[in-house]
């Protein structure tokens, strides 16, 4: 047995997403980074979520995580890279919006997106 809370089983989930993502197990990646973000207390609009989903439907935004968590739609997908960045940069920025904390890993990640042209700013940012 274990005790946890939100923000900690949120953190777990998102540091074994990230894990994940290095392995290339994109389906493992995406569907633990939105475990996390879906414990996550909304404390801000402001982080990469809140965007996608001024432009996006609810449908269009969560398309590959519920394909991956249910058995509707079609039996083969192809997940990009691209998706499983932004679903972990989802998390984290909902994680570090809502708690005002970050970790290393989150750190790492974050360097490394902006390294790769994903991003051009710290996910991390109002942590620090």
């Amino acid at each position: 047995m274990i005790k946890t809370d939100k923000q900690l089983s949120s953190l777990r989930q998102i540091r074994a997403a990230i894990e994940h993502f290095h392995k290339v197990d994109y389906e493992c990646a995406i569907t633990l980074a939105a475990a996390g973000e879906g414990q996550i207390k909304e404390k801000t609009g402001n982080h990469l979520f809140r965007l996608i989903r001024k432009r996006f439907s609810a449908e269009e935004t969560n398309l590959v995580v519920n394909w991956l968590k249910h058995a509707s739609g079609p039996y083969n997908a192809e997940i990009t890279e691209q998706e499983a960045v932004v679903t972990i940069t989802r998390a984290i920025q909902k994680f570090v919006g809502s708690f005002e904390a970050t970790h290393p890993d989150f750190e790492k990640f974050s360097e490394w997106a902006m390294q790769k042209g994903y991003t051009n700013k710290p996910m991390t940012e109002k942590a620090k």
